[in-house]
């Protein structure tokens, strides 16, 4: 469902659960339940689990492998503050034009490289989406949401958990003071796996009424304000677009040009 359904994975990984369809009209949920994100705001929570100011997550807990070392902080409202995270592979360029770089499964940055023609030449391949990748590189196979590695025993199964799993966005981490707020999140299309950022009430923004043509009686929450499947909210950020789709989070999507 979570690569199928627009939204699925985003809730599926704060832990909420898809409501059925009044009318079994179609294979994905028009709403889900969420429990409750933040039962005390003097706190941070992820995965169910609360964090006082200035204690950390365990890191054998996150499911993110590019978050490392977050702490808890509680001022105005919560938040989780991270180490940053500096790939090598992100700036050596002149290395990527000699080598490949090779990664494992659970790694955030690369964990090895292979050099020279010959020595690329002789790993195995893998063919997915029209595009070949060596032994140790990393992709994501389209309408996926899965993170794969191609090895020697890559046989075209994403089901396979020793070199293929879920992709998980770090959304309680990186987001924790927009979940509190009830901000929606942006994406850059409907099949975009992660949100770039999340968007929060402002005083400009308004919300317009549309029409509810699916009858689902499930809400959106955005800050204070509640819409109904169908309506819009106009946001301080240009060339996005946000509607209550799939409650109980308005969802937003960006386009590249204002002029899509």
């Amino acid at each position: 469902m979570a690569s199928e359904c627009n939204m699925a994975g985003f809730y599926m990984e704060l832990g909420c659960t898809p409501l059925p369809n009044a009318d079994n009209s179609t294979t994905c949920p028009d709403a889900f339940s969420c429990p409750d994100l933040h039962p005390d705001p003097s706190m941070c929570y992820y995965r169910g689990a609360p964090y006082k100011d200035r204690s950390m997550i365990p890191q054998n807990a996150i499911k993110n492998s590019c978050s490392l070392a977050c702490i808890c902080s509680v001022s105005d409202k919560p938040r989780f503050d991270c180490a940053a995270v500096d790939c090598v592979e992100t700036f050596d360029t002149d290395l990527q034009q000699q080598c490949i770089n090779t990664y494992e499964l659970d790694s955030c940055c690369s964990t090895g490289t292979v050099c020279g023609k010959d020595a690329v030449a002789a790993l195995k391949t893998c063919e997915v989406d029209g595009q070949t990748y060596r032994e140790g590189e990393l992709f994501e196979p389209k309408n996926s949401r899965k993170s794969c590695i191609c090895t020697a025993q890559w046989n075209g199964s994403l089901d396979d958990p020793s070199y293929c799993q879920d992709i998980n966005c770090g959304i309680e981490i990186h987001y924790q003071d927009k979940l509190y707020q009830n901000c929606a999140p942006i994406f850059l299309s409907s099949s975009s796996v992660c949100p770039i950022a999340f968007t929060c009430p402002t005083n400009s923004s308004k919300v317009i009424r549309g029409l509810n043509l699916r009858t689902v009686s499930s809400v959106c929450v955005f800050g204070n304000a509640t819409l109904s499947v169908g309506d819009e909210v106009i946001v301080d950020e240009k060339c996005t677009r946000c509607t209550c789709n799939v409650p109980p989070f308005v969802s937003c999507t960006k386009k590249n040009s204002c002029n899509e």
